[in-house]
């Protein structure tokens, strides 16, 4: 569940690939960074999916955390705009810059700054949250090779890194949550993934009110301390048990902000009613993510003779009429990344009945008088799980499961609730998954989240940061490497293609077409929200960080 490199020099003097940045002067023109004076009221009321219930947990290091954890009550330093690549905005950070080859970081945080529970925030706290990765391997979502960290004064904090860290910039300024010190320091390191966290304190726009089963509840903060932010005074959070209940509520209007797929949705809902207001901007690649550590897909040429056995042209046009644009075999997010696709690989996927034979009898497998291939008597079944309510998905794997049947595959869909589905991901405990990967402003952070073998915890431990197919691939890791040693765009360029001919060798996941992303808002009730003229964030109601972005900055409609 996004970006080009050569945006105008204003952007790239914010980005993350600039050694010293300080951002207070940065950004686009959008009204939308500033606060503003407003007085709290009215009830924004959202959907971030469908097929899962609600449990008090707020905690950061689960898999299963609610969605209000990240950003709503959790914030990170800086705000990194998913849909607009070199967009970084001040959060709870002022400023920062790199030294030492990108070995050494100094951050400067915001001061006036209090946690919900009225103590103040302070680098020490920023410097606890770092500390948590660099001591436990399980609290090292993102594989930051961190070896030291300091405070300097009232709000400064110097983080060192073991190799270059440039890489990881995204995920160390804009993914890295701020925990309080009072609060996390007393819970042991081996407690803190388990813990509910059900009564959060953050420094966030929200603090949680209540948690029922289909019902979340968020109170704004009136001691925010961006002046003016939020505008509204309550968020709700309602859950539903699958797309066809929650397309219902969209399409009457009982949602103002909603992320649901509709199927002919200009009929069924653009025209309903003329507030209402599509926003669908790609910012994914929906793919197979296969298990590369056992079962059938730990064989490269299994997983390529899925990706030639599947029509994804007749896929998208059957699910979502033809608007999931075609990927590529790299599975770069184009045109965002285009500038650093290696232009000597091929652009269109392997297809045919001869490839999935060429790759499967290379691997020693026959086809039988059944149709299908097999191995030391043992048919070739791959099962693919999927989250219950999202019927999109669930009709991606029927079609797929028709088109690997004629090629001789045996593909099984195995559909569970959204927290069991989240738990099987984090924990290895899949042959196959069906989900999507992306959703970063730098292809670095892009490619480093989906096969970075450093993110992948041992079978049965969870990953939460990435690769949660548990690929390994040494090559990729040297140019990763590489990539985290240098600011120099063209001197990225072979590792990248590096990393990208190694992606179409081994096909560690099985990319599809860019990934739906259609975003409803209810302009009867809600006004303020990004759209294509004015994208000073991702729209996406799932989506962290940009969601908390975007929902302190939605005014109620007057």
């Amino acid at each position: 569940m996004p970006r080009t490199l050569d945006r105008p020099r204003l952007l790239a003097a914010c980005s993350a690939l600039a050694l010293s940045v300080t951002l207070a002067a940065c950004g686009s023109s959008s009204g939308h960074k500033g606060p503003s004076a407003s007085v709290q009221h009215g009830v924004l009321t959202v959907s971030t999916g469908s097929g899962q219930s609600y449990t008090a947990n707020f905690n950061p290091f689960s898999p299963n955390a609610l969605q209000a954890t990240d950003g709503m009550v959790y914030e990170p330093l800086f705000f990194y705009n998913t849909s607009k690549s070199g967009d970084i905005q001040p959060w709870l950070g002022t400023s920062y810059s790199w030294a030492d080859g990108g070995k050494t970081l100094h951050i400067k945080i915001r001061s006036g700054v209090t946690w919900s529970d009225g103590k103040p925030f302070t680098n020490a706290d920023v410097a606890f949250s770092f500390a948590n990765a660099m001591h436990a391997s399980t609290l090292n979502a993102y594989g930051l090779p961190l070896a030291n960290v300091t405070t300097d004064g009232t709000d400064g904090v110097t983080l060192t890194f073991t190799q270059s860290a440039y890489t990881k910039a995204y995920f160390i300024l804009g993914k890295t949550l701020m925990l309080p010190q009072h609060i996390w320091g007393s819970i042991p390191d081996a407690q803190k993934t388990t813990v509910l966290n059900s009564k959060p304190v953050g420094t966030g726009a929200w603090t949680v009110k209540s948690v029922a089963s289909t019902l979340v509840t968020l109170t704004a903060r009136k001691d925010y301390y961006l002046t003016g932010y939020p505008k509204f005074s309550t968020l709700r959070y309602v859950g539903y048990n699958g797309n066809n209940s929650a397309d219902a509520a969209i399409e009457s209007g009982a949602l103002d902000w909603a992320g649901g797929f509709i199927p002919d949705i200009k009929k069924n809902y653009l025209a309903k009613d003329p507030k209402f207001t599509l926003v669908n901007n790609p910012l994914a690649v929906t793919a197979f993510i296969p298990n590369a550590l056992q079962g059938p897909t730990a064989d490269p040429n299994v997983r390529k003779a899925i990706s030639a056995g599947v029509d994804r042209a007749f896929m998208s046009q059957s699910v979502y009429d033809g608007q999931a644009a075609a990927t590529n075999p790299a599975a770069l997010l184009t045109p965002n990344f285009s500038s650093v696709l290696d232009p000597s690989l091929p652009t269109a996927f392997e297809t045919g009945q001869d490839k999935v034979d060429g790759y499967l009898t290379a691997s020693g497998y026959t086809k039988g008088s059944d149709g299908y291939y097999a191995k030391n008597g043992k048919r070739l079944t791959v099962t693919v799980k999927m989250v219950s309510g999202w019927t999109d998905y669930l009709s991606l794997g029927q079609l797929a499961q028709q088109e690997l049947k004629k090629v001789g595959i045996d593909l099984q869909i195995d559909s569970e609730a959204y927290n069991t589905w989240a738990a099987d991901q984090a924990s290895g405990n899949f042959q196959m998954l069906l989900s999507s990967f992306g959703f970063t402003p730098d292809p670095r952070a892009y490619y480093d989240q989906i096969v970075d073998s450093r993110l992948a915890k041992p079978l049965g431990q969870q990953t939460t940061g990435g690769n949660y197919g548990r690929y390994k691939n040494a090559a990729i890791d040297d140019a990763l490497d590489h990539l985290a040693e240098t600011t120099d765009v063209n001197a990225q360029k072979p590792y990248f293609y590096a990393i990208e001919q190694q992606f179409v060798k081994d096909m560690p996941v099985i990319p599809l077409m860019d990934a739906q992303n259609e975003q409803e808002f209810n302009g009867n009730n809600v006004t303020g929200f990004p759209t294509a003229a004015d994208s000073y964030a991702a729209a996406s109601v799932w989506l962290f960080p940009d969601a908390a972005w975007v929902a302190m900055r939605l005014s109620p409609a007057k």
